[in-house]
């Protein structure tokens, strides 16, 4: 089936000084079904593995047996030491008294939350956690308040050991048999505290409007079904193009529903006369990127928020958005996700300074005649832009093709262990790509994985 959007005006300019107005046609959404998004571990290891489409993770832990050197493993894999000291999956040793001690001789008090000096829950990293927060574990690993454990790749651990959340690559993680089974990247711990007691939002939309240096700036902000505040839930920001609007673009985009599915809050603003100053284009307005971190500040207020795991996404202009956030607020977004535009802050991205290495994954379409995919004037083009932000994230190497979507590709390393990805839709058009390519799903994959530091 053919999906037509509605179109919306784009300042196409061929000069740093010289603008000409075009306006953007109507983006069509056809063709096959895009690569799956990188979604869960395929081999439930933890390694990264990856599974073909719409298949499912396999079993890791293996159950009990004889020991060697006299010692008796019983059953789930349990080994009992010398002395009688019990030594749990991944060598966890409980001591006397039932007091489990970890690596490094961290203290597992009851309800396995390590504890601190002076009786504060903490991470093996030492990260603290305040009273009715999240536990932050090893490596970033979210205990939940539900009891439900987010493992390595984000995967959500239920009770018995069940994956049931979601990780890093293609395919849903497979629980374990006697052990648990997570796949991908650490996804960073919760923010630690308690989630603010009058909080405003529900589940659905929720129209705000927030007014910075005297601008309006309207918002729906999309809570999922499963939110209740009590739970800390990333965010997605989610900017329209120049000449839309948020009701749009939520319609548009399809990041308002994976966020039902996925468990994430959505947030789709409006700009000042329905544009965004992404730079170079294609409005003036000083006080957008204000309006970002007023607006995250509001939210930790209004809302229960992880305020490490706030994303940005967005097409057109709105891409050009989210490229200035990750060049001028990488303090406050964890990762960014744009889509049909090059990064205009500086000409070629020239002035573009994050404050650290950021996550960046960005969708250019082939036939995307108002951001041309080779460049044209003031667009230095995808595979150029690529090249600017391998150098912005301090990479090494040369991008080579994703192992779960050979459309994306990647440098091997960058600093900090960030990703700088472009996924290439052949055939593309303008924002026409969000259904066929899975630009969504995609885009979160790759982003949930990553944390503010």
């Amino acid at each position: 089936m053919k999906t037509s959007y509605l179109g919306h005006g784009l300042v196409a300019f061929a000069s740093v000084a010289a603008f000409a107005c075009a306006s953007e046609g109507v983006g069509s959404d056809t063709g096959s079904a895009g690569a799956a998004a990188a979604i869960g571990g395929a081999n439930g290891l933890g390694s990264g593995g990856v599974a073909p489409d719409g298949l499912t993770g396999g079993s890791t832990a293996v159950g009990g047996g004889p020991g060697l050197g006299g010692t008796v493993v019983g059953s789930g894999g349990v080994v009992v030491g010398s002395g009688g000291v019990v030594v749990g999956s991944g060598g966890v040793v409980v001591g006397s008294g039932g007091v489990v001690v970890g690596s490094g001789g961290v203290v597992v008090g009851s309800g396995g939350a390590p504890v601190g000096f002076g009786g504060d829950v903490v991470g093996s990293g030492g990260d603290v956690v305040g009273s009715g927060g999240d536990v932050v574990g090893s490596g970033g690993v979210v205990v939940g308040s539900g009891g439900d454990v987010v493992g390595s790749g984000g995967d959500v651990v239920g009770s018995g050991g069940d994956v049931v959340g979601f990780g890093g690559d293609t395919g849903i993680a497979g629980a374990g048999t006697g052990g648990d089974g997570t796949g991908g990247e650490g996804t960073g711990g919760s923010d630690a505290g308690p989630c603010p007691s009058s909080g405003t939002l529900t589940a659905g939309n929720n129209t705000m409007s927030l007014t910075v240096g005297g601008n309006e700036y309207p918002m729906i902000v999309h809570a999922p079904p499963s939110y209740d505040g009590t739970t800390r839930l990333p965010v997605v920001f989610d900017f329209h193009g120049l000449g839309g609007d948020e009701t749009q673009m939520q319609f548009l985009s399809g990041w308002a529903s994976l966020g039902d599915t996925e468990g994430f809050i959505t947030v789709f603003p409006g700009g000042v006369d329905n544009a965004w100053n992404a730079g170079l284009c294609c409005s003036s307005t000083p006080t957008d990127v204000e309006f970002v971190r007023a607006a995250i500040d509001t939210l930790n207020s209004e809302a229960c928020i992880d305020i490490r795991r706030v994303y940005a996404s967005g097409c057109s202009n709105g891409g050009g958005m989210s490229f200035r956030l990750a060049c001028e607020a990488a303090d406050v977004i964890a990762a960014v996700a744009p889509v049909d535009f090059d990064c205009v802050v500086g000409a070629g991205c020239g002035e573009c300074s994050p404050a650290r290495p950021i996550t960046e994954v960005q969708f250019r379409g082939t036939d995307d005649s108002m951001v041309p995919y080779e460049g044209s004037g003031a667009f230095s083009g995808a595979q150029n832009n690529l090249a600017t932000w391998g150098d912005i994230n301090q990479c090494t190497g040369s991008p080579a093709p994703l192992q779960q979507n050979s459309s994306c590709e990647a440098y091997p390393t960058c600093a900090d262990g960030v990703q700088t990805i472009l996924c290439t839709v052949q055939g593309g058009s303008h924002c026409g790509s969000y259904s066929s390519f899975s630009i969504a799903q995609v885009a979160w994959g790759i982003i949930q994985n990553y944390a503010l530091p």
